[in-house]
This record gives structure tokens, C-alpha cells and sequence, in this order.
């Protein structure tokens, strides 16, 4: 659809689309940031998907974005030396090579961690802002440690909430109405009212843009 000065004032996206410009953002702020992208996915996450309010906020003030975010730099736990760590949720002693910790460095065992993150993903998407389990500490727990921990299909419902938070989080992206649709429409900003037509031929009657949001009235 073309707005009066010949621009499109809208695309329907597929989820490869939506996975596809999911990623190229996410490693777009990983490449100007020169941070990990678990860190940028986090990062656009808290800031939903917008891009300019993210290098707004970290070129601004980079610890206190990462301290909202729960993106810490350095262990905040001493190094211990030993061939045997204390579980910080069952208190059992395991060797190292079965503990693991988020950029805090807090210890805890594999089989708590699983216990903890799976409980998560099966509560919803809010598993998507998920901490470090001492209660002290904020920092954030990646998909990259997520994915060492839980089953294959805990696995595939973290990836479909980051999926899905691409559209549900993102103010200039809604998903068609039309039952048993999946189809999602990007508006530009600044466009005025129009017709909306999906993919899938639904027709979404008298779209207002404005401020990068919309409301649909059928």
C-alpha cells in the first residue's frame, strides 16, 4: 500500500519476515554497540524493539542501561578456586563443571537452573526479562545459558516468545485480528488514515497513525 507521496504506508509480515528483521536489528545495535547478541536482544527487548531509544538511552548513560537491564560487565562473585561449589538453591557441593552462573557469577547446579528456567518458560513470556535466582542480585539470564539448560521444547517456546515480543512489544507492529491469522502489519509513521488489507484478506477499516501507534476501528 502506497501513501500519497508514493511510499508504502504499510507491510504485512510473515514470521520469516519477522524473524529475518528480528535478527538484522538485533545484530545491528550487537555491531554498534560491540556487544554480545544475547546482550543486544535484551537490550532491544527492555526498550521494545526501538532501535533509536536504545542508542539514545546507552550513549547516554551506559551503567545505568545496563544496570536496568541486567547486563553486567564483571562478576560481582569473587573467584573461588575450588574443585567443588555449594549450590546457592539445594546448598549440595557439585564440581565446577556442573555449575553454571549468568554474567554475576552466582553457582548454582544444572539440575536447579533446568528446574528454575523451565518453571519460567512454562509460566509465559515473561521468562523474557528472567534474573539470576539469587534473590540479591538482577543480572539477566541470556538465551545462550537458557539454551545450555532446558529441553528441546522449552527451547522452542523461548524462541517463539522472542518471536513473538518482535510484535507484541513494538509500537509500530500489531498482529491482523482476523481469527487464526499470523500475519503482522508494520505501519510508517506519519501516515494518515487508510485501508489495511492482510494477506490473508481481512480487511482492517480505517487504520490512524499516530505517533507510531495505531488503533483499529472495524
Amino acid at each position: 500500500m502506497l501513501n500519497r507521496e508514493g511510499q508504502p504506508s504499510y507491510t504485512v509480515l510473515n514470521e520469516h519476515d519477522r524473524r529475518q528483521r528480528q535478527e538484522e536489528v538485533i545484530t545491528r545495535i550487537s555491531t554498534v554497540l560491540s556487544i554480545p547478541r544475547v546482550s543486544a536482544s535484551i537490550l532491544l527487548r527492555h526498550y521494545n524493539w526501538d532501535v533509536s531509544k536504545v542508542y539514545d538511552a546507552w550513549f547516554t548513560d551506559e551503567e545505568t542501561v545496563r544496570k536496568a537491564t541486567g547486563l553486567l560487565e564483571n562478576s560481582v562473585v569473587p573467584n573461588q578456586n575450588m574443585k567443588e561449589l555449594n549450590c546457592g538453591i539445594c546448598l549440595e557441593a557439585y564440581p565446577r563443571d556442573r555449575m553454571y552462573a549468568a554474567a554475576c557469577g552466582h553457582p548454582f547446579c544444572s539440575a536447579c537452573w533446568t528446574g528454575y528456567v523451565s518453571t519460567a518458560i512454562n509460566d509465559g513470556p515473561g521468562c523474557l526479562m528472567l534474573r539470576c535466582p539469587d534473590p540479591s542480585c538482577g543480572a539477566a539470564v541470556g538465551q545462550d545459558l537458557i539454551n545450555l539448560l532446558v529441553s528441546e521444547e522449552d527451547k522452542q517456546k523461548y524462541s517463539r516468545y522472542i518471536l513473538r515480543s518482535y510484535v507484541e512489544d513494538n509500537k509500530k507492529i500489531k498482529w491482523c485480528p482476523a481469527p487464526g491469522c499470523d500475519f503482522a502489519v508494520d505501519f510508517v509513521a506519519g501516515s494518515s488514515s487508510f485501508d489495511v488489507f492482510c494477506n490473508c484478506s481481512f480487511l482492517l477499516t480505517r487504520i490512524l497513525i499516530v505517533f507510531s501507534w495505531f488503533s483499529v476501528i472495524i
